[in-house]
């Protein structure tokens, strides 16, 4: 198959459209209920049932990919996922919002999001070969798209739900996930050419992990991440800037985030080209150092800051993790490998939200921020050593990828 200039651009804008859709729903969904119902403990069972469910069809999801394709499965993706958002907002203008509607069509949206993000995650070496583009230069450009998506999609939706009601504004993340199955579908890449003797399946995935050092590396540090991610997004930064009156700065704060995962991911574009083994060391040392300055509390210059810090360091991390992976798996697995991935990430949170409860509970915000800081300190001196880091520079030679 010949290079193409295009697929990169319809691969970014695929990319870009469905990321912007979820972002933008993860606001609108629980003022939806809210405003439906009034009642918080109705939001976290919506978000609840929601969250169980996307954990077991992204394990799913990898064993699907292997089988029938990552653009297929996008596709697919994309489409239930309109769909169920449409249905939210057609059974919302008809007065038919009850709780347990809301659970259902939350629960079926939340079946294709994640699944959606990783076919697309795994479609992204094939894009690299038919481009022409080096795989770290698409990741780069991947990476900026998700900070670019998370900075604009949560402001915007919150601008148009100032103006009209929850229902209407969530006709744009659906018309969002139906553009982007409609673009995916214009993304021709290379066919698979081999690899068919790799065990595929989450058994398959799971022992071509364990024996690749350098993927246990990545494994560990994207599941205890986002293990420390929940808390810090979602109790110690609200509960911070709740403590004194201000939450717009909450919303700066989670700005600055975005805006240091764009600069990251332009950071891991320069800095891949000289060493990856260099951008990892960066990566963690700017965990380390913006966990630090959040973990003072110390209004909101300092705590936003860290915000930046910790989201370069996120821009950078994400590239590393998805081009090695690309680079160490064979092609029958990578579905798999991706899809459990990203399923223990997303199980890793709630774990990380209970032990978070807990702490507050008996020690209060410092003692959970220093608590993260410790518990990241450990694992980046465990992940930023050993031989096994040399694989992130000597790629072992992996099957053709995935079909279509």
């Amino acid at each position: 198959m010949t290079r193409s200039r295009l697929v990169l651009p319809t691969y970014v804008a695929a990319e870009g459209l469905s990321l912007f859709g979820n972002s933008a729903i993860n606001v609108v969904l629980p003022w939806l209920v809210l405003a439906r119902t009034g009642d918080a403990s109705a939001a976290a069972i919506v978000a609840a049932c929601a969250g169980v469910v996307q954990v077991g069809a992204t394990f799913a999801i990898g064993r699907l990919v292997d089988l029938f394709g990552a653009r297929r499965l996008a596709v697919i993706a994309d489409v239930g996922s309109a769909a169920s958002v449409a249905a939210l907002a057609l059974v919302g203008i008809a007065g038919g919002l009850s709780l347990p509607v809301m659970i259902a069509l939350a629960a079926a949206g939340a079946l294709f999001d994640i699944p959606g993000m990783t076919a697309r995650q795994t479609l992204m070496p094939r894009v690299a070969e038919r481009s022409g583009v080096a795989l770290d230069t698409v990741a780069s450009v991947r990476q900026g798209v998700f900070g670019l998506s998370l900075f604009t999609g949560p402001a915007l939706a919150g601008v148009l739900l100032g103006v009209f009601d929850p229902e209407r504004v969530l006709w744009l993340t659906a018309a969002c996930s139906a553009l982007a199955a409609l673009v995916t579908l214009g993304i021709r890449v290379p066919p698979v050419m081999g690899g068919r003797e790799a065990e595929p399946g989450v058994r398959g995935g799971w022992r071509a992990l364990r024996w690749t050092p350098v993927l246990v590396k990545l494994f560990s540090v994207a599941t205890v991440s986002a293990g420390m991610s929940a808390p810090l997004l979602q109790v110690l930064l609200p509960a911070h800037f709740a403590a004194s009156g201000r939450p717009d700065l909450l919303g700066f704060t989670m700005s600055a985030l975005a805006v240091g995962v764009i600069a990251g991911s332009a950071g891991y574009a320069v800095l891949a080209k000289v060493s990856r083994r260099l951008a990892w060391t960066v990566a963690v040392a700017a965990t380390t150092a913006g966990l630090v300055l959040i973990a003072t509390l110390e209004g909101f210059w300092l705590v936003g800051l860290g915000a930046v810090v910790v989201g370069v360091s996120s821009g950078i991390v994400s590239p590393v993790f998805s081009v090695v992976v690309a680079e160490r798996v064979p092609a029958a697995q990578l579905g798999s490998v991706m899809g459990m991935m990203n399923a223990a990430s997303l199980v890793s949170g709630p774990l990380g939200l209970g032990v978070a409860g807990v702490v507050v509970a008996n020690g209060g915000l410092p003692v959970l921020a220093w608590g993260v800081v410790a518990v990241w300190i450990v694992v980046g001196l465990a992940c930023a050593t050993g031989p096994a880091l040399r694989d992130l520079e000597a790629p072992q030679e992996v099957s053709a990828r995935a079909h279509d």
